[in-house]
C-alpha cells in the first residue's frame, strides 16, 4: 500500500467510516510506516483541539450594531477611468497608424519628417497658410492630420453633449423611477 492511497483516507479512519476492510489495510500500513503514523497522531490533536472549542458570547445587541456600523459606511464606488488615458491612446494610435500608411505607401522616413514638418507649419499659419499646406508640401500627411483633428473634435463634441445634456437627464429619469421598476 502506498501513502498517496492512505493519507487521503486518515481522516475517515479516525472517525471509524471506512470499509472494514479499508480499515483493515491502513491498520497495517500504520504499523509499517513511520510518517502515516505521526499524521495520524497529529489528526488526533487537530481533532481534540477542535472538540474543545467554545462559542464566544456576543452581545445582546451585537447584530444591530454591525448593521449600525456598516450603514454609516460610504458606498462603494467603482472604478473610474481617467478621460486623458483614452485620449492619448487614441491619439498615439493615430499616429501609428498615420506613419504605418506612409510607411506602406513606400514614403521614406526624410520624406515623412519633411511632410510633418510642411504639416506642421501649416497648422501654425492661418487659415488660408493652412490650406496652402494642404494644397503644397504634404498633402495626404496634412488631409489625414485634419482629418484625425475633425474627428477629435466631433468625438470632444460629442463627449460634452454627453455630460452636461444626456448625463443630468439620465440622472433625473433615474431618480424618478420606483425602485421596483
Amino acid at each position: 500500500m502506498h501513502c498517496s492511497w492512505c493519507e487521503p483516507r486518515l481522516d475517515r479512519y479516525l472517525e471509524g467510516t471506512l470499509t472494514p476492510r479499508e480499515m483493515c489495510e491502513i491498520a497495517a500500513h500504520l504499523g509499517e510506516c513511520g510518517a502515516c503514523a505521526r499524521l495520524v497522531e497529529e489528526l488526533k490533536i487537530v481533532d481534540a483541539l477542535l472538540l474543545t472549542t467554545t462559542v464566544p458570547e456576543l452581545p445582546a445587541n451585537f447584530t444591530f450594531a454591525v448593521m449600525a456600523e456598516t450603514i454609516s459606511l460610504p458606498a462603494p464606488q467603482p472604478h473610474r477611468e481617467r478621460v486623458w488615458s483614452f485620449i492619448a491612446v487614441y491619439l498615439a494610435a493615430a499616429w501609428v497608424a498615420a506613419v504605418a500608411i506612409f510607411v506602406a505607401a513606400g514614403a521614406s522616413f526624410a520624406k515623412l519628417g519633411a511632410a510633418l514638418a510642411s504639416g506642421a507649419e501649416s497648422v501654425s499659419g492661418d487659415l488660408s497658410g493652412a490650406a496652402s499646406g494642404v494644397s503644397h508640401g504634404a498633402p495626404a500627411l496634412a488631409t489625414f492630420s485634419l482629418g484625425v483633428l475633425g474627428v477629435d473634435l466631433a468625438l470632444a463634441s460629442l463627449a460634452l453633449v454627453l455630460y452636461l445634456v444626456v448625463r443630468p437627464r439620465l440622472a433625473a429619469h433615474l431618480a424618478s423611477v420606483p425602485e421596483g421598476q
